[in-house]
C-alpha cells in the first residue's frame, strides 16, 4: 500500500502544480526512488510518459477554461507553460483536433484526459515466478544507442543490428549465442543508455563497447511467449505487482534482457528479465 500511497501523492503534486513548474527532484522525494527508474515505471504501469500525462492534463484544463471564461489564448499559453501561443495552439489541435479559439462554439467536440488514481488490485489467478541469483562481476560487449521514453528508438536500433552484421559479430566475441538488451537507467529528463550486446569473456573487443557489470544480486524473471506482447506485460506485472509488496528494491545497475533465440512470435519465445537489487532495510 505504501508504493500506491507514493504514486497517488506524485499525482497529486502535479495537479497542484499543473499551472507552475513541476519538479523532478520533488517527484524523487515523493517516490523514494530515482526519478529515471519512476519515469520508467510510470510509463508501464499507465502506458504513457509522465510527460505526456502532464500535457494532457494541462491541454483538458485549458479547453475547461475555454468554455468557462473569457480568458485569452495567450494568457492560457503562459499559464500552462507554453513559450508561445502558436506552440500552445499547436498541441492544443493535436489533443482536441481543434484549435483552441473554436473550443468556445457550441456543439463542439473536445477531449478530456480524467487525472489519474491508483489503487491495489489483488491477483491470485497469475503466478510470478523468480528466482534469486548472487553473481560476480561480468563483461557484456555490444553496441549502444541513446533513447528515450518520448522517442524509443529500440526496436529500430535491433533491427539495424540483425542487419548490419552486429549480431553475428557478437556471437564470435561471447561465451554463447544468448543476446543481451542492457537498459542503464533513465536520467530524469527520460533518456536511456541502451546496449544490444553479449556476455563476452574479453577484456576488450576493438570494435565494441566493452562493460563491466559489477557483483550484485539479481533478480531473475521469465517472459515465455511472443516478445510482443509479452515481454512487455512481465515488466509491468513485475513494476506493478511484484516490486512494490517485496523485499526488494532495485539498484542502479543496468537492467539486462537476455534472449535465448530469434524466434521472437514463437509461443515458447524465452527471455529472462534480469533486475539488480538490494534488500530493503
Amino acid at each position: 500500500m505504501e508504493w500506491i500511497e507514493r504514486l497517488n501523492s506524485v499525482i497529486a503534486y502535479i495537479e497542484e502544480h499543473l499551472e507552475d513548474e513541476i519538479v523532478n527532484d520533488e517527484i524523487g522525494r515523493i517516490v523514494l526512488c530515482p526519478v529515471g527508474a519512476f519515469l520508467r515505471t510510470f510509463s508501464l504501469l499507465t502506458g504513457i510518459t509522465l510527460s505526456e500525462y502532464i500535457r494532457r492534463r494541462k491541454l483538458t484544463m485549458a479547453a475547461f477554461e475555454l468554455q468557462s471564461t473569457d480568458c485569452k489564448v495567450i494568457d492560457l499559453a503562459v499559464k500552462y507553460g507554453y513559450e508561445s501561443s502558436d506552440a500552445f495552439c499547436v498541441a492544443f489541435k493535436k489533443m482536441h483536433g481543434i484549435p483552441p479559439a473554436n473550443a468556445r462554439q457550441q456543439n463542439i467536440k473536445l477531449k478530456s484526459f480524467p487525472r489519474l488514481s491508483f489503487t491495489l488490485k489483488i491477483r491470485g489467478d497469475a503466478e510470478m515466478n523468480y528466482r534469486v541469483v548472487e553473481r560476480e562481476s561480468f563483461k557484456v560487449a555490444g553496441k549502444i544507442v541513446s533513447s528515450s521514453l518520448e522517442d524509443n528508438v529500440i526496436p529500430e536500433f535491433w533491427n539495424t543490428c540483425k542487419k548490419d552484421g552486429t549480431i553475428e559479430r557478437l556471437a564470435e566475441v561471447g561465451v554463447d549465442g544468448n543476446t543481451y538488451g542492457m537498459c542503464f537507467g533513465f536520467n530524469d529528463q527520460g533518456f536511456n543508455d541502451y546496449m544490444v550486446g553479449i556476455e563476452t569473456a574479453y577484456e576488450n573487443v576493438s570494435d565494441l563497447k566493452t562493460v563491466t557489470v559489477p557483483k550484485s544480486t539479481w533478480l531473475v524473471f521469465e517472459s515465455i511467449g511472443p516478445v510482443n506482447p509479452t515481454l512487455g506485460n512481465t515488466w509491468a506485472r513485475i513494476y506493478g505487482e511484484f516490486l512494490p509488496q517485496s523485499i526488494y528494491k532495485q539498484s542502479a545497475l543496468p537492467t539486462i534482457e537476455k534472449y535465448f533465440s530469434n524466434d521472437v512470435d514463437s509461443e515458447e519465445y524465452l527471455v529472462e528479465i534480469w533486475i539488480p537489487v538490494v534488500t530493503e532495510q
